[in-house]
């Protein structure tokens, strides 16, 4: 069953002029979904009362940070031009078996080369999801080490302690650099949740490629975050799994592993090649098009770039903000970048 971190589905819809005076809060009485924090100026009552008419739409999130805000700060966009949003958590296959259905739910990142099936029988064969569009931003995921790893850090006082990295024949020479205790003699890869395991193929590919070493999991993406952090701020050697747009990466200076080029061949059969390059789609149930052309026109307007969604997973990270909380401070010192997406494409 899907669920969704907003609660039940009883507010009935308002009309323009109600929806207008609750954004600009000058109607007691709103409801934290009718009046958003971020709403300071009047709303457009024209796209307000198309938004009602049209109904409530659904952004999904499966749980990572970038998902989160992005899903967040679409509901919060929604709910503060006047219109009824909400945030669909649930899993990948959840997520898209809605939007076959006809549901009205949107997903704003989707990384099509991890379940490319997904896309096939949606997309392709069936036609119940269309693609909205592409980030303004790449995505890049792998085995990554911090650089200094690689060249040392003169400043820190740290030696290089595999200088054969990024190539990935290296890593067999190195692998004392990345026992733990958990390994033994054997180098040490960090996984964030054992769910994800099946999307990379991490141990086929250890496997393939005769890595003499063993994947542990952090358990989840915070941890993973955690266990990088603290390596990193104590300059010791760490070999794990990121990717890009991740605050993680901005942060710290890190360099991915080079593995043999990728093919079709290789993904999904032995593993022993790099990632796919990566293009983030978006992705909505055909319903959305058909009968929500105004949330339709926002999210072909949508252009967040990958500064802007650092700045969102900064608050998150550093400050201990939630994703919902983090967008609502973006979005008041962002409006014109936000009520923009409204405008008639």
């Amino acid at each position: 069953m899907l669920t969704n971190s907003r609660g039940s589905r009883n507010k009935q819809w308002l009309s323009a002029g109600v929806a207008a005076f609750c954004a600009v809060g000058l109607l007691a009485g709103c409801t934290p979904q009718e009046a958003t924090g971020s709403a300071t100026e009047e709303v457009d009552p024209v796209i307000a009362e198309a938004l009602q008419e049209e109904g409530k739409v659904q952004f999904s999130t499966g749980g990572d940070l970038e998902q989160d805000i992005q899903a967040n700060l679409m509901t919060e966009t929604v709910n503060a031009l006047g219109g009824e949003a909400e945030v669909l958590q649930s899993a990948i296959t959840e997520t898209w078996a809605a939007m076959g259905k006809g549901e009205p739910v949107v997903a704003m990142v989707f990384w099509r080369w991890q379940t490319p099936e997904l896309w096939d029988k949606y997309v392709e064969q069936e036609k119940t999801v269309v693609e909205v569009g592409t980030t303004d931003y790449p995505g890049e995921e792998g085995w990554y080490v911090p650089t200094y790893v690689i060249e040392g850090d003169e400043e820190r006082g740290i030696e290089p302690a595999c200088p054969g990295l990024p190539d990935w024949e290296a890593l067999n020479e190195c692998k004392d650099v990345f026992a733990t205790a958990k390994t033994g003699d054997k180098g040490q890869y960090m996984s964030g949740a054992e769910s994800w395991a099946f999307a990379y193929g991490d141990q086929p590919r250890i496997d393939n490629l005769g890595l003499d070493y063993e994947m542990v999991f952090a358990g989840s993406e915070a941890a993973l975050y955690a266990d990088l952090t603290s390596n990193y701020e104590q300059g010791k050697p760490w070999l794990g799994l990121m990717w890009r747009p991740n605050y993680m990466t901005q942060k710290y200076d890190l360099t991915r592993v080079e593995f043999p080029e990728y093919t079709d061949e290789c993904w999904g059969d032995t593993y022993a090649c790099q990632w796919p390059e990566t293009i983030i789609y978006q992705a909505a149930s055909k319903t959305i098009k058909d009968d929500h052309p105004t949330t339709w026109n926002i999210i072909k307007n949508y252009d967040l770039n990958n500064g802007q969604l650092q700045e969102m997973q900064l608050m998150v990270i550093d400050d201990g903000l939630s994703p919902k909380e983090a967008v609502e401070a973006w979005m008041d010192d962002n409006r014109d970048v936000w009520a923009g997406w409204a405008k008639q494409s």
